[in-house]
């Protein structure tokens, strides 16, 4: 098995880790507990009554924060951010990476779970555990060559039938392992600043490369930056302007092939037009 040059510290036993992520996450309602083997369960556990599919969602805050909600209310934060994400009570935070833009996890009340991605050496810490009917894992990436060695994690979230991808700070193009793990992504949390990560261009490359029904532009502050975007993936994609910074999801409105949704953004007034 060759090495990624991104996933040297993980070694090959954690290649091995992603092919048996591959091959079970984001199926509907189903989940590989990797500790116990090749045993599938059902992701809600315990018998738990199936959510209402009309009432999860996703809100955006800002920046790379946003509040990910299932039917039964459990609630994770992504990426808290100190001037965006609002002191909300959650049962979980996910930090991709250790910048302060992303790991503000003081700001989540309610005594949620940690997740952090990365260890305080830079290195990719995996995660694979259930917060309630949200099931949680995370495959190791890598920031901007200007970053140097320093981690970021992709994290996925499973609820019910749908999967939702936060990509953090991705600096390079998907390698097959981990194509093969967000092959089965529904709603993918894309970073387009352009500047500490990808380039347009290589955003819609990875964009091509999931094929996620929905992609949510993130990682900007000023509205003129996503809307420089959605005119350029408009030559790629449908893209749609959803008038406010919540989404609800359910798997009868995803589009049959890639569109792109612009949320509104939060708080435009906070850093400009």
């Amino acid at each position: 098995m060759k090495r990624r040059g991104f996933l040297g510290v993980v070694g090959s036993g954690c290649l091995l880790w992603l092919r048996g992520v591959a091959e079970a996450m984001c199926n509907p309602s189903l989940v590989e507990l990797f500790h116990h083997g090749r045993h599938l369960v059902q992701a809600r556990g315990n018998g738990a009554k199936a959510p209402s599919l009309g009432s999860y969602f996703v809100n955006w805050f800002g920046h790379s924060s946003f509040l990910i909600q299932s039917g039964s209310h459990t609630k994770v934060v992504a990426d808290p951010n100190f001037n965006v994400t609002p002191g909300i009570q959650a049962d979980a935070v996910t930090v991709s990476n250790d910048h302060f833009t992303h790991n503000n996890t003081g700001a989540v009340t309610g005594d949620p779970v940690i997740l952090r991605g990365i260890t305080f050496k830079q290195t990719w810490n995996p995660i694979r555990t259930s917060i309630k009917d949200i099931t949680i894992v995370n495959i190791p990436s890598q920031r901007n060559a200007s970053w140097g060695a320093i981690a970021n994690s992709i994290f996925i979230y499973e609820m019910g039938s749908l999967c939702i991808a936060h990509l953090g700070n991705i600096g390079h193009l998907l390698t097959a392992e981990q194509v093969k793990v967000l092959q089965h992504v529904d709603v993918m949390m894309v970073p387009i600043d352009a500047m500490t990560n990808l380039a347009f261009e290589d955003i819609v490359k990875v964009i091509e490369q999931v094929k996620p029904p929905i992609v949510i532009p993130m990682h900007y502050d000023v509205v003129r930056q996503g809307e420089l975007f959605a005119t350029f993936a408009r030559d790629h994609y449908p893209v749609k302007r959803i008038s406010q910074s919540q989404l609800t999801l359910n798997r009868g409105m995803l589009p049959k092939s890639t569109e792109v949704y612009i949320l509104q953004h939060p708080r435009p007034s906070l850093f400009g037009e």
